[in-house]
């Protein structure tokens, strides 16, 4: 397999497990269609579901003539096997609840598929959040965990049937494994969006694992679920540059002394606002700040600045010295980065 195919690969197998956008244009069909028999191949065809960036995906041995489908082995939705491509590429699937006691060979999903998995997932977030301790095997950088907008509570505008869709073995289909069916393989993608629309995401990703009021209140409990999953891939994304070890502000401690019992929490409900990552003094003392898929290393003193306002919603106070919001503001400038709500301007000109 080339790279080309095998990045291609790699890009949608992403796409279809999290929901994360695929590169370029919409255009025709389903981004990533996976179906669990390779029977089913005319009907999706016939259905308008695939199209010119269409990946289909099929079961075969790589023998036969699956066009316009790609064929696999293995299972991309049963807890503890293995997909392959049948040339260079293989992926895991694992339950979230077990994923602790499985080793890591390569790049691995991970799936709530019922509620002893949301519960540990659960579990792991609260321990974070008290303690600042992220689950090791979820900060690997050749792990993802499937269906993150659901199981936080983000809203994710690019999900959908027009991005991925799942066939089972009696041609049901959903945009996820462990989620509400939307229809069969006859229906057109007109259909299923009006369908997703009034599903609704989160029950169209998770409703077959578990019941949709046991994730409202889980939820509604934790506001900080959004920010946890942003925390976890911005250490995933400086594991794999060889940073490890550190801590994330508002999950178990704050650089900035004092702010902590200030009661400052503004930043933990908010998923889109920059994240400090910094590690204790008498282990280097590096500080970095990550906002959206950008990663800066900082000076503490300005990580220091930048926690505060988020916290405390630009409330700061005396807790941040002028001149140190000052310089924060210009090193947003420099980067040409949007700066958080809390400081639209330089201090001075306030």
């Amino acid at each position: 397999m080339d790279m080309t195919a095998r990045g291609r690969l790699k890009q949608h197998l992403i796409s279809w497990a999290t929901a994360a956008p695929l590169a370029g244009p919409a255009g025709v069909g389903v981004g990533t269609l996976v179906l669990a028999d390779a029977a089913h191949i005319p009907a999706v065809t016939a259905a308008g579901l695939v199209g010119p960036r269409t990946l289909l995906l099929a079961p075969g041995d790589g023998t036969g003539d699956l066009a316009p489908a790609v064929g696999y082995q293995g299972s991309l939705t049963e807890p503890g096997d293995e997909f392959s491509n049948g040339q260079d590429f293989f992926l895991q699937t694992h339950a979230y609840a077990a994923s602790p006691f499985m080793t890591v060979f390569g790049p691995t999903v991970i799936r709530v598929f019922d509620r002893h998995d949301f519960e540990a997932f659960l579990a792991d977030a609260d321990r974070a959040l008290a303690e600042g301790v992220f689950p090791e095997f979820l900060i690997t950088s050749s792990v993802l965990l499937a269906d993150p907008a659901a199981l936080s509570g983000a809203h994710n505008p690019a999900d959908g049937p027009a991005l991925r869709l799942y066939a089972d073995p009696d041609g049901q289909l959903s945009t996820s494994p462990t989620g509400a069916v939307l229809g069969t393989v006859d229906d057109s993608l007109g259909t299923l969006t009006e369908r997703f629309a009034r599903t609704g995401s989160g029950a169209a990703a998770l409703d077959a694992a578990l019941p949709a009021e046991t994730r409202a209140e889980a939820l509604r409990a934790r506001p900080f679920l959004a920010r946890y999953l942003e925390a976890v891939s911005a250490l995933r994304s400086l594991m794999a540059r060889g940073a490890t070890g550190l801590r994330v502000s508002g999950f178990g401690s704050r650089l900035t002394p004092g702010l902590t019992g200030s009661g400052g929490g503004a930043d933990l409900a908010d998923p889109t606002l920059p994240i400090v990552l910094y590690r204790d003094e008498d282990q280097g003392g590096e500080a970095y700040i990550v906002a959206g898929s950008r990663l800066f290393a900082v000076d503490r003193r300005a990580a220091q600045a930048l926690e505060c306002l988020l916290a405390t919603s630009g409330e700061a106070g005396d807790l941040v010295p002028a001149a140190e919001m000052d310089q924060l503001a210009e090193l947003f400038a420099r980067h040409d980065l949007p700066l958080p709500a809390p400081m639209r301007a330089p201090a001075a000109a306030r």
